[in-house]
C-alpha cells in the first residue's frame, strides 16, 4: 500500500521570529491528512547555547535558553493544534535530533554542572517522547539513520571517516552513491533532488522551514530553499515528489 508522508527540516525556531509559519503547517497536516510527518531536526535554534558569539556581548545580551526551549515547544504545539482541536486522530510523527539539539548534550559535556532537568539544561526540555511517535538521537556522535518505507533519514549522513557532512553541488546524486538506496536528509538548507529511474531510488536534500535569514550566513540566505516536502505514493523507497515553498504555505493559510 502506498503512502503519504510529508518532510521538512531545519525549522530554527528562535524567540524573536514569529512562529506562525508552524500554525501554517498544522493547517497544512490537518487537511492533507498524511500518514506520518518526518521532521529532520534543527527544530530549535538554540542560539542561547551557540559557541560562536563568546565574543560579541552585544548578540549574548538578548539570547534566553528559557525563551528557546519555549519558542520550540510552542511551535511543536501548533503543528499539532488542529487536530486536538477537532478532534481527529494526527498523523505519526518521526524527529531525529540535528546538530543544534545536539548543542544541549556538548554544553552539558563541556559542564556537567549546568545539567538539570528544574534549574538547568536537559534535553528532556525538547519534550521529544510528548511530540514524536518515534524520536532518533545521535549515535556514536552522529546524527542517526532510520529507514522508513524504503527511505533513509537522516538530519545529514556523514563523508568519510570523520564524518564531515556530504555536501556540495551533487548532493542528492552523492547520497545514491554513498547510501545505495533512496536518501531524504537536511542540514544545508539547501534544495536538491536526483532520481536513479533504474533502481527506483531517489537522492534528496530538503532545504529548510527557516522563518528568516541568519546574520552570519551572508550571501548563502540567497541559496536556501524555505518549505517542505510531500512524497505522494511512497512504496519500497520510491515516491512521487512535490514541493510546497514557504511563499505558498502563507499565501493559502497566512
Amino acid at each position: 500500500m502506498t503512502k503519504t508522508v510529508v518532510l521538512y527540516t531545519c525549522a530554527h525556531a528562535e524567540p524573536h521570529i514569529s512562529n506562525e509559519r508552524f500554525s501554517w503547517l498544522g493547517q497544512f497536516l490537518h487537511e492533507l491528512k498524511p500518514d506520518y510527518v518526518v521532521d529532520l531536526g534543527d527544530g530549535p535554534d538554540l542560539k542561547s547555547l551557540n559557541s560562536f558569539d563568546t565574543k560579541k556581548p552585544e548578540a549574548l545580551v538578548a539570547q534566553s535558553y528559557e525563551a528557546d526551549v519555549d519558542c520550540y515547544n510552542d511551535a511543536q504545539e501548533r503543528i499539532r493544534w488542529q487536530f486536538k482541536k477537532h478532534k481527529v486522530k494526527r498523523p505519526r510523527f518521526y524527529g531525529f535530533e540535528g546538530n543544534h539539539e545536539h548543542r544541549i548534550k556538548r554544553a552539558i559535556e563541556h559542564d556537567p554542572r549546568m545539567e538539570g532537568d528544574k534549574h538547568g539544561i536537559s534535553f528532556k526540555h525538547l519534550n521529544t517522547d510528548r511530540w514524536f511517535d518515534e524520536y532518533h538521537e545521535y549515535e556514536n556522535s552522529a546524527p542517526a539513520i532510520y529507514n522508513y518505507d524504503g527511505v533513509d533519514y537522516a538530519h545529514f549522513v556523514g563523508s568519510g571517516n570523520y564524518g564531515r557532512p556530504l555536501s556540495g553541488d551533487y548532493h542528492a546524486s552523492n547520497l545514491l552513491k554513498k547510501r545505495m538506496r533512496s536518501t531524504s536528509v537536511g542540514h544545508s538548507h539547501k534544495r536538491n533532488i536526483f532520481f536513479k529511474d533504474d533502481t527506483n531510488s531517489i537522492g534528496l536534500v530538503a532545504g529548510c522551514f527557516k522563518g528568516g535569514p541568519e546574520s552570519w550566513a551572508g550571501q548563502a540566505n540567497e541559496e536556501w530553499a524555505k518549505g517542505l516536502w510531500v512524497k505522494h505514493n511512497l512504496e519500497d523507497g520510491y515516491y512521487d515528489p512535490q514541493w510546497v515553498s514557504m511563499e505558498t504555505l502563507k499565501k493559502e493559510y497566512g
